[in-house]
């Protein structure tokens, strides 16, 4: 490893599995200290213990409530100082059709995959801000969004409308806070191999999915890394409002 984050101090929402475990994992091993955070703490207990209590610390919080989000950021800055990097990887997704779907389901959707994204970030922003622009400067927000913000896929029209109201709150943020010096960015994976999504994809849906896609395949725990450590690096210093797609070529398909 090369240190790419070396000195940051990282948040990563939806940390106690799937994809949001491996960037935890990534950014520690990098040189960050990296504050987890989700609902299920004893799996974020186990986490921090494999990384190590020196690199991580874990905050069991609901960043669909407000006051959990203020009282997160207050834990990790006791912990390890100011966060200066935030991975926005809580999110849901489901299976239903619009004409079924019931309201209270969709409004579930839209408050974990966008109003949370928008609370967390905007808290960070705010403590950035607050410390001068020197801190600022070095502040790297990562939004994960999804290639379903990009294309329809079918049957999941909320969570479709979720993803892509996050990439362009991504970049109506990193316009508000430009000047500032923070920099915000989206991350669009196509589907990845996680325990989340093994049983579809192993599924006939998922074997239907992987059939129709240009390589045939599905994509690794492993594939977002190094799009994921250069936007909370330095070396994305001049990178912000972007929405990068890490697909795969899937959503060509």
């Amino acid at each position: 490893m090369t240190g790419r984050v070396e000195g940051r101090v990282a948040l990563v929402t939806g940390a106690s599995s799937g994809l949001g475990k491996r960037f935890a994992e990534v950014l520690a091993a990098e040189g960050a200290k990296v504050v987890v955070a989700a609902r299920r703490k004893e799996r974020l207990d186990d986490l921090a213990k494999a990384i190590g209590a020196d690199k991580t610390f874990a905050v069991q919080c609901d960043v669909t409530d407000e006051a959990q989000v203020i009282a997160m950021f207050d834990a990790a800055e006791q912990r390890f100082g100011l966060v200066d990097t935030v991975v926005n990887n809580a999110g849901m997704t489901h299976a239903n059709n619009a004409v079924t779907q019931d309201i209270a389901e969709f409004r579930r959707i839209m408050d974990l995959n966008v109003t949370s994204v928008w609370c967390v970030a905007r808290e960070a922003a705010r403590r950035l801000i607050k410390a001068g622009p020197e801190k600022a400067h070095h502040g790297r927000i990562v939004n994960i969004a999804s290639m379903a913000g990009r294309i329809v896929i079918p049957h999941v029209t909320a969570y479709n409308a979720s993803k892509a109201a996050c990439a362009h709150l991504t970049r109506s943020l990193a316009r508000e806070w430009a000047r500032h010096g923070i920099n915000v960015n989206a991350l669009s994976p196509g589907y990845v191999a996680t325990e989340l999504t093994e049983e579809w994809l192993n599924g006939e849906g998922g074997a239907k999915t992987i059939g129709k896609s240009p390589r045939r395949r599905v994509m690794d725990k492993g594939s977002l890394d190094e799009a994921l450590l250069f936007l909370c690096s330095d070396g994305a210093k001049y990178v912000t409002g972007t929405d990068v797609l890490v697909d795969d070529a899937q959503s060509m398909g």
